[in-house]
């Protein structure tokens, strides 16, 4: 166990942070310590010395303190680190340790990466925890978070730890590593009454201020007992410009049609999409830790983590048709030698703009209770029990306007043009880059109100819930027999349970008011529901049989129904900016202006889609194939060895924990003869799923030996070796099938009509991560702040979850009955292996600069090829990476300069397309580096102010498409500024 108690003359010196960034209600944290979750290890290495925190300078030195007893290979971040003023985020904190690396989206820090890998594992006091990030899942492409951290609080957080390797009492379920929290502990306070709290502006780009403020509170009643609680609350707003090419799966490349006849063989999108994106986030978070010593030899202490975050993202994009639209490239586009468009001139069927709107809330608590006996004999023990639940709530709308002309049914075949002023085709310009530019050769038809159609209109969503239990005993005995080798023999046991109920919803419309009948009653398989408030739909009752009472007269023929020609309006009323001007907002999107439906008007998708159809009723539906049930069972016991105590020159640990998990998935599939809550498999939801029951059983044998050497006073040598399982994502297990479909603009048998483009599920027969892997460290330390170190790490991992894309028919509105489109799924791969090296440096200097700098080279190879590369490398595995920081304290004042940077990395393969068009092509990430800088000025004892700058150079992020000049996402990221203070009072 390490044992950290710090203390501090100026608690928001300490606020300047350190090398990990990891900000907090942070005066209060300084003074507490972060003990409450250290596992269980049988061999406490000795207790780091209680250090007088003056500054940056002593929580460096705190940082290397529990680095350098730790009888394992970590990097660890004392609640003194945690003073950045402030972290948006604990990833953006832990990347400035060595061989960690974060994901990023719309701006921010996400996933955290050790190694390369994603695949890790975060617990709270060495147990399971819940953020509330599990859940977050973002459009119809349910682009989800998994494993982010940035719905976590880092105000309410007095450690974290990073284990890069484990011994059998650490909890499995890290790949690359695990990822500790820590709370604090309120005995450890050095005042009997404590206030302590920071509040803070901060600003992204041209949005406003807004507010960020914590509030600590902490109480000694006795030595005995103490109480320590802390709320927190922060309000950010995100804008990002982004750029989309894999929204929609269907692209294409063989004999792509050119004006004037002839064809170009060219890496063709089905459409690209031009985004602007607004995005807010309110957080509330509070903690509570209760510590209580029963007696002399009997510890009890609670922890309750709560965490209230509401995200609400707003799109306005445009879609530019590539291979879509009958898209038709004019003579003498500028095409390179690997098909790759430089420039060049489309004219497609359509304009579209679409507005989104995502409303959402995890609602998360986790609650601890521990029970810790230790009279000072040969034997010790503990218990805990741990329990954490999520709520995630989500709504979302859908608009889609166009820019072109439309036609929609009015009872005679030629239909009714609402925007008849709207030109009947889209030209537009194209030039490569990260970011593409776009240019319509009519920009005048996006701005003209009686040309701007509001045309489709849905809402979905989702309700899930999570809850982790789990209870687990420990036991250490130092046995007399072992005494001149302090052996301590360690042993635990832990059941644990996780469920997870996902139920996503449509909202229908019930069209029966409006005449529409119910096939069912005359045996067919349709309802009178609708998902899909588009007035190019018609009445599905047009297809019954002749002389069918009630049947609209749709001027039915042999060959055509006439649902999608003569049928009588369906969907009304029919809107254009001109007849609704209140409807529509005005943005510049891709550098096009444009107008949007008002997004404003979204922020309850329910209801605006109830109101804009105010005589058609609405009703959720629930979903059942991609709704699903997950409940998860382990159990697990460990038994370790300790050899070597402080004042021996080794220390040797050996152990193996086994796992026992069970699984059972309950989903839903299609049955053979399947009816439908809606006009269509396209239009609604199925009403007579099949039930789907999958049960798994397996065992997971991990075993761990790890060293420590003390060459002498200053350096130390490190072996490790483990194998190691991380679990799968529930999601992927549990999801089934979710399609997307598309209105056909080709003239020909399908126009008008919706299609399937692609479409995507999950895997119940997923397997966990399993890897072996080796770790060798050599730590040089001098003076008290000073540090030089290497690292080799290797790892073999025995499978891979890739994702695959392969041709799949689905049902839709077409003639034929059904298209060939792409789906993707989840899949288990085969194995890979990842070998690299660490370097790190440290040193403060005696007139207050100092600086560290650590980088990573992580070499991976897989045998996974596309058509293109063989032996691709283990997904977000990026070959080099580093860090460096220089700092300056001195006389109240402090600076510090970050900077980092990530090389590119290889994100999976992209497939599409079908039979002599079928392509396999690799997504890559691409490089990305930041820097950030802070001040700040200690104006008396008890009160600091700091000024941050994060990401001041305004560095974008992408992924391009198998070759660097083929873009396939690109996103903007504003520079953020910080300013405020922060005040400690202590009694």
């Amino acid at each position: 166990m390490i044992s950290k108690t710090y203390a501090t003359r100026n608690a928001l010196m300490a606020a300047a942070s350190s090398v990990v960034l990891l900000g907090a209600g942070q005066a209060m944290a300084q003074t507490a310590a972060t003990d409450a979750a250290a596992p269980a290890s049988a061999q406490e290495p000795s207790s780091v010395e209680e250090v007088i925190v003056t500054g940056f300078r002593a929580s460096l030195q705190s940082s290397l303190s529990a680095k350098k007893n730790s009888n394992l290979i970590i990097e660890s971040v004392t609640a003194e680190d945690m003073g950045k003023f402030p972290d948006q985020n604990i990833a953006e904190s832990l990347q400035r340790l060595p061989g960690v690396q974060i994901d990023r989206e719309n701006g921010q820090g996400t996933r955290v990466r050790i190694r390369g890998l994603d695949q890790n594992v975060t617990v709270l006091n060495n147990d399971i925890f819940v953020s509330g990030m599990e859940l977050f899942r973002l459009g119809e492409g349910k682009i989800n978070q998994t494993n982010s951290l940035e719905g976590i609080p880092s105000e309410l957080i007095g450690g974290v730890d990073v284990y890069k390797s484990p011994d059998a009492s650490l909890l499995e379920g890290g790949l690359g590593g695990i990822i500790n929290l820590k709370t604090r502990n309120a005995r450890s306070l050095r005042d009997d009454i404590t206030i302590a709290g920071d509040l803070r502006g901060n600003k992204a780009g041209e949005t406003d201020w807004n507010p960020t403020g914590s509030l600590v509170l902490g109480y000694k009643f006795s030595d005995r007992f103490a109480v320590l609680g802390t709320v927190s609350y922060d309000k950010t707003e995100l804008h990002t410009d982004v750029l989309g090419g894999e929204n929609r799966g269907g692209w294409a490349f063989n004999d792509r049609p050119v004006v004037g006849g002839g064809t170009l063989d060219v890496w063709s999108p089905e459409y690209r999409y031009a985004t602007y994106r607004d995005q807010e986030r309110k957080r509330l978070g509070a903690s509570l830790n209760l510590d209580f010593a029963l007696t002399d030899s009997l510890q009890l202490t609670g922890d309750w983590f709560h965490s209230d975050l509401k995200i609400k993202t707003s799109e306005a994009s445009i879609k530019f048709p590539f291979a879509n639209e009958n898209a038709t490239y004019a003579a003498g586009a500028s095409v390179d030698s690997n098909g790759v468009l430089q420039s060049g001139t489309v004219t497609a069927n359509s304009a579209e703009g679409t507005s989104y709107l995502q409303d959402s809330q995890a609602k998360t608590d986790n609650f601890q209770v521990a029970l810790n006996w230790d009279n000072g004999g040969r034997l010790t023990g503990s218990v805990r029990a741990a329990y954490s639940t999520a709520d995630y709530e989500s709504a979302s709308a859908n608009n889609d306007v166009r820019y072109t002309q439309y036609t929609v049914r009015n009872g005679t075949a030629a239909g009714l043009t609402p925007n008849a002023t709207a030109p009947a085709t889209f030209t537009y310009s194209y030039a490569n880059g990260d970011n593409p530019k776009f240019t319509p050769a009519n920009a005048a038809q996006f701005t003209t109100p009686s040309s701007v159609f509001a045309k489709s209109h849905w809402v979905f969503g989702e309700d899930t819930q999570i809850d982790n239990t789990s209870i687990r005993g420990d036991l250490k005995w130092r046995p007399e027999f072992g005494e001149t080798g302090d052996l301590v023999i360690s042993a635990g046991v832990r059941y644990a349970e996780r469920k997870i109920d996902s139920e996503f919803w449509q909202l229908l419309a019930d069209y029966s008011g409006k005449g529409e009948l119910n096939g069912r009653t005359y045996g067919q398989d349709w309802t009178p529901y609708g998902y899909f408030q588009d007035g190019a739909i018609g009445f599905k009752s047009c297809g019954l049989p002749a002389g069918t009472p009630g049947r609209p007269n749709c001027g039915q023929t042999a060959t055509d129904d006439g649902r999608f020609g003569a049928s009588p309006a369906l969907i009304t009323p029919y809107q254009t900016a001109a007849s609704n001007p209140e409807r529509f907002e005005t943005l510049t999107v891709g550098g096009i202006t444009a107008l949007f439906q008002n997004r404003s008007q979204m922020e309850n998708p329910v209801a605006w889609l109830s109101n804009l159809y105010s005589s058609t009723p609405f009703k959720k539906f629930a979903d059942p194939i991609q709704s699903f049930r997950i409940k998860e069972r382990t159990t697990t016991g460990y038994g370790m060895v300790d050899l070597g105590g402080s004042d021996d020159r080794y220390h040797v640990n050996a152990g193996v924990r086994v796992v026992r998990t069970e699984l059972t998935i309950d989903s839903s599939g299609t049955p053979t003869s399947p009816w439908y809550w809606g006009t269509d498999s396209w239009n609604g939801v199925i009403g007579n799923p099949d039930a789907i029951k999958t049960t798994r059983e397996y065992t997971d044998v991990l075993p761990s030996a790890s060293a420590v050497f003390d060459v002498n006073d200053s350096d130390k040598v490190r072996v490790s070796a483990a194998r190691v399982v991380s679990r799968q994502d529930l999601f992927q297990l549990g999801q089934g099938s979710a399609f997307n479909f598309t209105r056909s603009s080709t003239p020909g048998p399908n126009l008008n009509r919706f299609l399937y483009t692609n479409g995507s599920g999950g895997n119940p027969d997923l397997d966990p991560y399993r890897a072996s892997q080796f770790d060798i460290a050599y730590e040089r330390y001098f003076g008290r702040s000073g540090i030089v170190s290497g690292a080799f790490f290797y790892k073999s991992v025995d499978s891979f979850i890739q994702t695959d894309t392969v041709p799949r028919t689905v049902a839709d509105g077409s003639v034929e009955g059904a298209t060939l489109g792409v789906y993707t799924a989840p899949v288990n791969g085969d194995g890979g292996s990842i070998k690299g090296v660490e370097l790190a440096a440290q040193y403060a200097f005696d007139n207050g600069f100092g600086f560290n700098a650590n980088y990573t080279f992580s070499d991976s190879e897989t045998s996974k090829s596309n058509d293109y590369d063989d032996n691709l490398p283990i997904p977000g595995v990026a070959k080099h990476a580093f860090n460096l920081q220089g700092f300056y304290e001195g006389h109240g004042f402090e600076a510090r300069v970050s900077y980092a940077w990530r090389d590119k990395s290889y994100q999976g393969d992209f497939s599409f397309g079908s039979g002599a068009d079928r392509h396999s092509l690799g997504t890559w990430e691409r490089a990305y580096g930041q820097l950030d800088a802070q001040v700040g000025y200690q104006v008396t004892p008890a009160i600091k102010v700091v000024l941050e700058g994060i990401n001041l150079t305004e560095e974008p992020t992408g992924r391009y498409l198998q070759w660097e000049n083929l873009p396939f996402r690109y996103a903007t990221a504003d520079r953020r500024i910080v300013l405020g203070a922060r005040f400690k009072l202590g009694m």
